[in-house]
């Protein structure tokens, strides 16, 4: 099966990307939520004067997993970064190098890892770093000289950690919800479908954003224990019961077989088939580097 996945993957067909990438200069800060897309599952989160990056990838997975989607800008022109939150620790979410470029521009800034995580930071000298179970909860305070609360809670997700040859699943993985000026944010990470997402609503009604993964999506039968497609991305949408979607970890790396926006052709499809169940809710395709804004 794997021998057959990596044959396919060589002959996926690319069509122009250009289009789905829309570089610019991030604002320094907002007090209403900004959300950017990165690619793949890191996202730059601005809210309540704090700014707040996932799952932090800038450049190549490895020689086999090439970007196909580029970065928007890069590190040194980010905005000063306050916290780093990390799902899992593969090396599409817990890439060194870019951790590391984030580090030398922002010496401070504080590490949110699920537990299991923390050894690697530690050895790489981040100085504020704090690991996590699920459904743990972290509050800080007067963060960035902003009056200004935010808290974190790890939630749960289906998915699996490896980080070398010998410590799989030795860390935890996850999902997380962000609560900052009246705000509720939910990342994601990687996932497959499951009964966590209704879990997951009964503690936080009301949710603003989610950030929800659709991809990975061919071949089915390989990546269903592992990953949401865009179809179930959709089904978890609606039980999580939030307000606007905007779909990740879909175009930047060759991880299936299928065009690398096909994911989105097919989630705009479901999204027009469901226009009744989704009535006050917004869909937001986002290119790489385009600033998404809501009022809270």
């Amino acid at each position: 099966m794997l021998l057959q996945y990596y044959a396919l993957l060589k002959k996926q067909p690319q069509k122009n990307q250009s289009c789905w990438v829309e570089p610019i200069c991030p604002c320094l800060c907002s007090s209403e939520p900004l959300v950017t897309w990165l690619g793949h599952a890191s996202f730059l989160v601005q809210v309540g004067g704090i700014n707040i990056l996932l799952d932090p990838i800038f450049g190549d997975v490895s020689f086999l997993y090439k970007r196909i989607l580029p970065t928007a800008f890069s590190v040194n022109r980010m905005p000063k970064i306050d916290f780093i939150v990390i799902s899992h620790n593969h090396r599409d979410h817990m890439d060194a190098s870019s951790l590391l470029a984030i580090k030398k521009q922002n010496p401070d800034v504080i590490i949110l890892v699920p537990q299991g995580d923390k050894a690697w930071f530690d050895n790489h000298y981040f100085s504020k770093v704090f690991e996590h179970n699920w459904w743990e909860q972290r509050s800080f305070a007067a963060v960035a000289e902003k009056q200004q609360e935010i808290t974190f809670s790890f939630l749960p997700a289906a998915h699996w950690s490896r980080r070398g040859f010998f410590d799989k699943n030795k860390s935890l993985w996850g999902s997380w919800m962000i609560e900052c000026a009246g705000n509720k944010i939910y990342f994601a990470g990687d996932t497959s479908y499951s009964t966590h997402f209704k879990e997951i609503a009964q503690e936080f009604n009301s949710i603003d954003i989610a950030l929800l993964p659709v991809g990975p999506s061919e071949p089915r039968e390989l990546l269903e224990s592992w990953h949401i497609g865009e179809h179930e991305a959709g089904k978890a949408f609606l039980e999580l019961g939030a307000r606007h979607f905007i779909p990740m970890h879909w175009g930047t790396f060759p991880f299936g077989v299928e065009h690398f926006d096909a994911p989105i052709i097919s989630l705009k499809i479901w999204w027009k088939k469901n226009k009744a169940r989704l009535k006050g809710m917004a869909l937001h395709c986002a290119k790489i580097g385009k600033v998404v804004s809501f009022k809270s």
